[in-house]
């Protein structure tokens, strides 16, 4: 396997398991979100695990007989991500105040409490007991969450950098959610809940 061999290997595999190819069911689709620049650190990681292992003679299909490397990486990146996270209390405003920045320059409305709260856009999707519910973020040393603006909403952790960067990530996620771009992260946890 070449390397573009092994980095196309590698995309595919992460869009697999994080649910990113649709149809596709993996082990993250309903846990952990993921921004576009961890799931781009993910699939550089894994395309070097299996450049790696083919200079030993294992293919990536002799990886998935003993191993899964894609939930070995994704595992690996999602603890670093959603927890240990330590910011100043200087750097946690500067990535709250881009956080709220970036949501309004997408003409979201925005509030600002213990969480960011953000309002449904009109005909996108919403959520809640009464479906008129927004979305609510936060960032603890457990990294960024995301759950419905309600008291008794689980929240999901998104994998993304704890920065402005990350903030700016977070907020076009967020934004595609609202608009229905990116799939309901929280459809899942409702079928869940409803069979229960």
């Amino acid at each position: 396997m070449s390397d573009t061999t092994a980095l196309d290997a590698a995309k595919i595999d992460i869009r697999r398991w994080t649910h990113e190819e649709r149809g596709a069911r993996g082990p993250y689709a309903p846990v952990v979100i993921f921004t576009p620049s961890v799931l781009a650190e993910a699939t550089e990681l894994l395309a070097k695990l299996y450049a790696a292992g083919q200079e030993h003679h294992i293919d990536r299909e002799d990886w998935a007989a003993v191993t899964s490397l894609p939930t070995g990486v994704l595992d690996a990146l999602t603890a670093r991500y959603c927890s240990r996270v330590a910011l100043t209390h200087i750097e946690y405003d500067a990535v709250r105040d881009r956080l709220v920045g970036e949501l309004g320059a997408r003409h979201l409305t925005v509030e600002r409490g213990l969480r960011v709260t953000v309002a449904p856009l009109p005909g996108g999707p919403s959520w809640g007991n009464s479906g008129r519910s927004g979305l609510s973020l936060g960032l603890t040393v457990g990294g960024w969450d995301i759950r419905v603006d309600e008291v008794a909403s689980s929240p999901r952790p998104i994998a993304a950098h704890a920065t402005e960067d990350g903030a700016r990530e977070v907020a076009e996620l967020v934004h595609k959610i609202l608009s229905g771009e990116a799939p309901n992260p929280f459809a899942a946890l409702a079928a869940k809940e409803a069979s229960a």
